[in-house]
């Protein structure tokens, strides 16, 4: 068992540092729509491999409060993110809501299981870890439910939000991980940087968008 143990965390670091990379690229080539999809992919696919092997690790290993919700955060986010690229103008299925609710009460069920346990945590970092897997999944389901056509043509800047999103709470478990004897800092700073590049990002395609005669490159 503890080979085992050994070998899915080797996995999940060599794929979690090649997402960071892979990730990085992406963002790098947001300009540029053929390399962005393809690195865009290849990133989903080693996010893909990180939840998996994170998610081997809760179930039958020993693993921190931290990872937990860092890996529902980043393992939705990355598909609701994948899902909007797909859809874009065309309303969710009633399986992606579905899967909104089952996010929902997984976070408030863990929420509920490390209060009552009284263990050592963060609520410094995991408030507002499960605060923005509440407002995601929240604002999928209002979309769906309610808002659709309203929001349906914003589909791009939902894309950013959600990718750089995932990027951000891959790279927070990283920080988190790596750098645990500066925690909180080395959790907390990766996701302030990534909601700097989500504010930069937007910006920047509004600013395209309200003047397609001198994009911003």
């Amino acid at each position: 068992m503890q080979t085992l143990h050994t070998v899915n965390i080797v996995v999940h670091i060599i794929f979690g540092i090649l997402g960071l990379l892979i990730g990085s690229i992406a963002l790098f080539y947001q300009n540029r729509a053929p390399q962005h999809v393809r690195y865009g992919r290849w990133f989903l696919y080693v996010l893909t491999v990180v939840v998996a092997t994170a998610f081997v690790g809760i179930l039958f290993f020993r693993s921190n409060s931290f990872l937990v919700i860092l890996t529902l955060l980043s393992g939705y986010v990355g598909y609701s993110g994948y899902r909007i690229s797909r859809l874009r103008e065309r309303r969710a299925s009633w399986l992606d809501a579905s899967l909104a609710v089952v996010v929902l009460i997984t976070g408030g069920l863990y929420l509920r299981s490390m209060q009552l346990s009284g263990g050592h945590w963060s609520p410094t970092v995991i408030y507002p870890t499960l605060l923005a897997l509440v407002l995601v999944a929240g604002y999928d389901l209002i979309k769906y439910i309610w808002l659709f056509q309203r929001l349906k043509k914003e589909w791009l800047y939902e894309h950013i939000y959600k990718m750089v999103s995932a990027y951000s709470a891959l790279a927070s478990a990283f920080g988190g991980t790596v750098l645990s004897s500066y925690q909180p800092h080395s959790q907390i700073l990766p996701s302030a940087i990534g909601f700097g590049l989500i504010v930069y990002f937007i910006w920047k395609r509004a600013r395209t968008k309200s003047n397609p005669a001198n994009p911003v490159i």
